[in-house]
């Protein structure tokens, strides 16, 4: 069995006083024998020293990264910092963190950590809990499909973490009070842990009925669909995708080894007509375009939080919506935020939110076995 208690602050300079407004939302002497922490918060917490003093104080590992919005039942903001913590008697949690990644080295960080870390514990963990860098030339996907080698396929759930600077130049990823821009932290759960994984992304009306074949490719830079050139086929259907909106137009990729299509997104327009996308796009795979409004995300929201709802035994309920959601909510930008502490605030029972800059969050193949896939756009959360 775990518990969660959550708290949040939103007091960056006064080091004292937000320690004391976390310890007097959360009864540090009732935890269980095991414990773990989560930190979402923004930048300014990481340049007042409150990271590094709050982990000191702490007496268990914790991961974290920087995100747009937290959210807990105390209710949410841009500028707070929130910090979660799962206890257990018969579950164990255990962190650790890579160097700074970059293309190079990418794999050999993450293959190195799991390692260490796995030598350290009885067995494999039953959940890994995962913060990834937002690496300019490493696509989410290859540094998830990197972790999911080294780990053999052992459910990973996190994010690509963010801030509310929308070029990601100051982000971090936390470890025990160590942070860094590039690195990758882990958590692992071991014990008893049966996690249910919960992903709502494009509603069913906002997906076209035609699905078109990956013809050329690299990776992740998709070139040609159906023979054309990626900007003349869009242009065909309808769109004509220029830097400024490149990144409004969701794809639902089938891939074959996947029960359900996975929402992927357009991130740059290079000057040769392809486009770098969020994930892997091979040859032979078909898609459809999908389209994202204010409505759409309300949809996917309620859809997952019905699900949610419907776990009335949850212990513990961790969201990580896609950041791209807050941004084309706009003007009402909040919104979802608004949404889900009302809806999961009614049940009484705990839950932690913050934003994601690519979700990572395993879902059912075709043999009905769970694999771990990234994710944009999507409502993502993990169930305890």
């Amino acid at each position: 069995m775990i518990n969660m208690y959550v708290a949040r602050t939103s007091e960056v300079d006064e080091l004292d006083l937000a320690i004391e407004e976390i310890k007097s939302q959360i009864d540090f002497s009732v935890l269980k024998k095991n414990s773990g922490g989560i930190i979402f918060c923004h930048i300014d917490f990481f340049e007042s020293g409150l990271i590094s003093e709050l982990c000191k104080m702490l007496p268990f590992d914790v991961i974290g990264m920087t995100s747009m919005a937290g959210a807990c039942a105390n209710g949410y903001g841009l500028f707070d910092l929130t910090l979660t913590v799962l206890t257990s008697d018969d579950v164990s949690f255990k962190a650790g963190m890579t160097n700074g990644i970059n293309k190079e080295n990418y794999i050999d960080e993450v293959d190195k950590l799991y390692k260490v870390m796995r030598n350290d514990v009885n067995d494999d963990p039953g959940l890994i809990l995962s913060f990834m860098p937002y690496i300019r030339d490493v696509a989410g996907y290859e540094v998830v499909d990197a972790m999911d080698k080294a780990v053999g396929g052992i459910p990973i759930w996190g994010s690509i973490t963010n801030n509310v600077d929308f070029n990601y130049e100051k982000v971090q990823t936390i470890c025990n009070g160590k942070y860094l821009s590039a690195g990758v932290a882990m958590m692992f759960l071991n014990g008893p842990i049966k996690p249910k994984f919960v992903v709502s992304s494009i509603p069913e009306r906002n997906i076209s009925n035609n699905r078109a074949i990956i013809t050329k490719s690299e990776g992740s830079i998709l070139r040609e669909v159906n023979d054309t050139p990626i900007l003349e086929f869009l242009k065909n259907i309808g769109l004509v995708i220029t830097k400024e909106n490149i990144t409004t137009t969701p794809l639902m990729v089938y891939y074959g080894d996947s029960a359900e299509p996975v929402a992927l997104g357009f991130y740059t327009l290079f000057d040769d007509g392809s486009v770098l996308t969020g994930g892997e796009m091979p040859v032979g795979t078909s898609f459809a375009v999908g389209s994202i409004d204010a409505d759409g995300i309300f949809e996917s929201a309620e859809t997952g939080l019905k699900e949610i709802l419907a776990l009335s035994n949850r212990q513990a309920t961790l969201l990580l919506p896609c950041v791209t959601r807050y941004i084309m909510l706009a003007p009402n930008q909040e919104s979802e935020l608004q949404l889900l502490t009302e809806k999961l605030g009614e049940s009484g029972l705990p839950f932690m939110m913050g934003y994601s800059g690519g979700e990572i969050c395993p879902m059912p193949g075709a043999d009905g076995k769970l694999h771990n896939r990234f994710h944009n756009y999507t409502f993502c959360a993990c169930i305890l």
